[in-house]
């Protein structure tokens, strides 16, 4: 199934614009502003920004990349990108004020005993509003997503309808990113070969603060600190006494950032890291468990033109090989943008 635009508090995992960038500051582009990146988080800011870029993910990545450009015409923005967020094309569009992103998909595969269709489509709409800080961005996304296995005369269809909602303050105050609200709800609904029908219920939701602004001449600080909630509950035609606990995860706190260090007039040096402790209940059952990463990245500047790349595991852990080898190259996923 394809994953249908949503923008929730686990927005940071999607991937676009400056990938590398996102991946090494701390995965949540909520936290990122002068980068187009954010667009996909608040599309209303689409309009602020004119670019084409191409990324290159890792090897083992089941992405190939994605191209996309956004340009200016006549007073409105417009954009398209390829092979995006699971999508083969979205098109963006912002006439000033307010922008939106319809993303699609469509995939069919046909053998001699079992058709698989899948479709995906989404749309995220969003503006700026006079409340709550000097100003906020706002946005609201819907999706939807349809997978159906036809087996002989038997179907299987997998669907899911998904809503969701952020806002980010603007302000001049330490956390010059406050409040970040986001709130997604996702319905899952699987009807099986055998006519039995299941659903389930998610609901997401988290708040909290975010700072990205300069601590030094040559240097900047991104930081976010979040609480956050999901929810999740079975229902359906599962056998007496099998149908599984609701389940809810409570993460207190996850904390993500990273900084950017300007070496010279082309050179970028990034750190960044992502903590998160969750609590999870699942009927008697509950734990708590502590996840921690580090990421480590360059930029390169030449004028309008920037190339973002992560630094890999391998090559920080155990260096370079002298002759032959690919575990260990220097760069991993690469970015490479021009901006208008």
């Amino acid at each position: 199934m394809k994953k249908v635009l949503i923008i929730l508090a686990l927005l940071a995992v999607v991937s676009f614009a400056s990938d590398p960038r996102l991946a090494v500051l701390g995965g949540d582009a909520r936290l990122l502003v002068d980068d187009y990146l954010e667009m996909w988080a608040y599309p209303g800011v689409i309009g602020d920004y004119e670019f084409v870029t191409g990324s290159s993910e890792t090897a083992g990545s089941d992405s190939d990349g994605w191209f996309g450009i956004v340009d200016g015409l006549g007073g409105n923005a417009y954009g398209v990108t390829i092979n995006h967020n699971n999508y083969s094309h979205e098109i963006l569009f912002s006439p000033g004020g307010w922008g939106a992103i319809l993303s699609m998909d469509f995939d069919k595969y046909p053998d001699e005993d079992e058709t698989v269709k899948d479709m995906a489509v989404g749309l995220a709409w969003g503006t700026d509003v006079p409340f709550l800080a000097d100003y906020s961005d706002l946005a609201f996304a819907v999706g939807y997503d349809n997978e159906t296995r036809d087996f002989e005369e038997n179907s299987r269809t997998v669907n899911n309808m998904m809503f969701g909602a952020s806002l980010r303050g603007h302000g001049d105050d330490f956390f010059n990113l406050f409040p970040i609200i986001s709130a997604g709800f996702n319905s899952h609904n699987v009807d099986d070969y055998d006519d039995s029908s299941i659903s389930t219920t998610t609901i997401n939701f988290d708040f909290g603060a975010g700072r990205n602004k300069k601590v030094g001449d040559q240097t900047n600080l991104v930081l976010g600190v979040f609480g956050a909630l999901q929810s999740t509950s079975h229902s359906g035609d599962y056998p007496e006494g099998a149908t599984p606990d609701s389940e809810m995860w409570i993460d207190v706190p996850r904390v993500s950032g990273g900084v950017e260090q300007e070496i010279g007039k082309w050179l970028v040096f990034r750190a960044g890291a992502a903590s998160t402790s969750t609590y999870y209940k699942n009927g008697d059952f509950n734990q708590f468990t502590h996840d921690f990463e580090t990421n480590f990245g360059v930029g390169l500047h030449w004028d309008n033109f920037i190339m973002d790349a992560t630094i890999t595991e391998g090559f920080l852990h155990d260096g370079p090989y002298m002759v032959g080898g690919t575990d260990n190259g220097f760069m991993g996923s690469l970015a490479a943008t021009y901006n208008f």
